[in-house]
């Protein structure tokens, strides 16, 4: 017969392992070769210097660990166009289109919709989109400083946003 305290000593064991927190997940970062800046919404991008199409954009993100940046406010985009704005390109891709949607019904990659009234949108934008159309979204420095859409194979600029916590 076994002893009470081995099954006391079992039981114990298996309800620390069954207590213990879970270990908080750490968030995948860029390669160290990636220069990010933090900006001063807290939020750390990359400015990527070849013209590259939509798909481009996002893959070269998604491979380093980042992403196309989501965008919520004119405040925030004010702050990434400023950092923008000191290097050479004037036009960059967002993380969101219509692609996948009905023409027009643009949506956020984290599956948010981004209204064709927003005021994220420059006056009379959004324009290029249309039935059988890919149309992703742009900022610009040089047009008027909010989102435009455009076909997902013209080519501009990527910023990537980090992983909260890199």
């Amino acid at each position: 017969m076994q002893s009470p305290s081995l099954y006391l000593f079992l039981l114990v064991g298996i309800s620390a392992v069954l207590a213990a927190p879970p270990e908080t997940a750490k968030p995948k970062c860029p390669p160290s070769s990636i220069e990010l800046h933090l900006l001063s919404n807290g939020k750390k991008y990359y400015f990527h210097r070849p013209l590259v199409d939509y798909g481009e954009a996002k893959g070269f993100c998604e491979s380093n660990n980042m992403r196309l940046p989501i965008i919520e406010t004119i405040d925030e985009l004010d702050v990434v166009l400023a950092r923008a704005n000191t290097t050479i390109g004037v036009t960059w891709w967002m993380d969101a289109s219509d692609v996948g949607q009905e023409p027009g019904q643009f949506r956020w990659a984290n599956g948010q919709e981004l209204p064709r009234n927003s005021s994220l949108w420059q006056e009379n934008q959004p324009n290029s989109f249309g039935p059988g159309k890919k149309t992703c979204v742009f900022y610009s420095s040089f047009f008027g400083k909010h989102l435009y859409d455009t076909m997902c194979d013209d080519i501009y600029w990527a910023v990537c946003q980090a992983n909260q916590g890199c």
